[in-house]
């Protein structure tokens, strides 16, 4: 999975007759009403930790840090107004504040990722699937999880029960993902048993992915839990997510979810103890539970340096 886990917070579309750029769950809000995709209350800054704060390496020290996200919500959602709000945008705003490192959100293409870590064109990256495939090429802190899920049109008469009955189907999913590896699995199951192949349609991103479910050019986008749970819940009752659990044991089907940083550059150690330290003091909690993002915590153990020993295709 991405992969990059989604609920109160701001659907990767919310009003799709006014297009990308609309993101209020009220397609008509009134002036000066805060936005629904931000939570009403902002957490205070956590407060700098001297010792922390010296062991970010010396590079990082002196500039801004580059985070590319892509939409993701409710993890990272592009407002109408230009804001990049979501849990990583928040909680990037905490180890800022705790490791006293300066870190800005840019939107960033998911597939753009890896090679812009590697380039140093960008610092960080959230969420994405911690892969062993993945920690060869970048170092990840682990902070989250997450499950694959489809999402149907709730009128439509495409309602899978299981993975097989995907076979044949258009499915939508963001290039680059790791959803691409669990459809691919599912491809080899459909061979298995004589059925043709799920149709997979590659979009940049999740919200082209669901406005071309709205516009039935597919049936239904496979994105991770929280992403497909967040656009249905803010979709005004035109979409609905399913779980199909036959599913879950493919490879990259659930993931830990990471911050990605440049390979054995020594940011990634720093940026585990950081959110070790929000777990310790309560913030990470409350940052999870305001983006309606409760189950998709993890324990402070697994918070922890390419802790995943999964496979996105084994």
């Amino acid at each position: 999975m991405r992969n990059h886990p989604h609920v109160a917070a701001c659907a990767l579309l919310t009003c799709l007759t006014l297009g990308l750029s609309a993101c209020s769950v009220d397609d008509t809000p009134e002036e000066g009403k805060e936005s629904k995709s931000r939570p009403a209350v902002t957490l205070a800054p956590e407060p700098r930790d001297s010792a922390l704060a010296a062991e970010v390496p010396q590079a990082y020290t002196k500039k801004t840090l580059i985070m590319g996200v892509s939409e993701y919500a409710p993890y990272v959602t592009f407002e109408s107004d230009g804001k990049i709000t979501g849990l990583v945008p928040d909680l990037a705003a905490q180890l800022s504040s705790l490791l006293d490192i300066k870190i800005k959100v840019e939107r960033t293409n998911f597939d753009a990722v890896i090679p812009g870590l590697k380039s140093g064109r960008i610092d960080l990256s959230a969420p994405s699937g911690d892969f062993t495939e993945r920690q060869k090429e970048v170092d990840f802190a682990d902070f989250a999880q997450s499950s694959v899920t489809m999402m149907v049109l709730a009128d439509g008469s495409f309602r899978p029960k299981n993975g097989l009955e995907v076979c044949g189907h258009k499915v939508g999913v963001e290039k680059g993902a790791g959803t691409q590896n669990v459809l691919a699995a599912q491809n080899k199951r459909c061979a298995a048993k004589g059925k043709p192949s799920v149709d997979v349609k590659l979009y940049t991103d999740l919200p082209a992915a669901s406005l071309a479910l709205q516009s039935k050019r597919v049936e239904a986008v496979a994105a991770p839990s929280a992403s497909n749970t967040s656009v249905s819940q803010n979709s005004h009752d035109r979409f609905e997510t399913l779980e199909l659990k036959d599913m879950l044991d493919l490879p990259a089907a659930t993931a830990i979810y990471g911050i990605q940083a440049k390979k054995d550059a020594g940011l990634a150690p720093v940026i585990v103890k950081g959110l070790r330290k929000l777990y310790e003091s309560g913030t990470y909690a409350k940052l999870f539970g305001q983006w309606g993002l409760p189950l998709s915590t993890v324990t402070r153990d697994q918070i922890a340096l390419n802790g995943s020993k999964q496979s996105q295709t084994q």
